[in-house]
């Protein structure tokens, strides 16, 4: 990074909601989270998620999108309508500028503006960064997330999509 892309800690940046239209400029941030996935398969999932509602908030300084957070709304019955914060990531080189605390501060606000009671997210266990992060900003641990492989041998992908034929 050159000396003009250097970013300084008295630049603000603007967080707005992503038209649908806009994004696919997400994805160079996501694949910083998923880097053993190619950008064709994010590209295809992001196509299904956005089908499926889901939401995305940019921070931008001068017009170039530096962090993301995206959202699913819902309702449980443990805490009734939520928030679901998914894939927070700000470009390496805008970390420690306040941006990611941003981010969370304006996901929060538009949440509540929607009648949600409640924010939920998950954070990898080998995250220490993160975790740190969300902790420091009043999100807590109360539970466990689980996960299980439904694909069987042989299953191929189509659409970005495990499983299907």
């Amino acid at each position: 990074m050159d000396e003009a892309q250097q970013p300084h800690p008295e630049t603000r940046s603007s967080i707005r909601l992503l038209a649908e239209s806009e994004l696919a400029a997400i994805l160079p941030l996501i694949e910083i989270l998923n880097p053993d996935t190619s950008r064709a398969v994010l590209a295809l999932r992001l196509e299904e998620m956005r089908d499926n509602g889901y939401r995305c908030a940019g921070a931008f300084v001068d017009r170039r999108c530096v962090g993301v957070a995206g959202m699913w709304f819902g309702t449980r019955f443990w805490c009734g309508r939520y928030v679901d914060i998914d894939n927070v990531v700000v470009d390496p080189a805008w970390r420690s500028h306040g941006i990611g605390q941003a981010l969370l501060d304006w996901v929060e606000d538009y949440a509540r503006r929607q009648g949600c009671e409640k924010a939920v997210l998950d954070a990898y266990v080998t995250n220490d960064r993160a975790r740190a992060f969300y902790m420091h900003r009043g999100y807590r641990v109360i539970g466990f997330h689980f996960d299980k492989d439904l694909k069987e041998p042989g299953d191929v992908k189509k659409k970005g999509r495990p499983g299907t034929r």
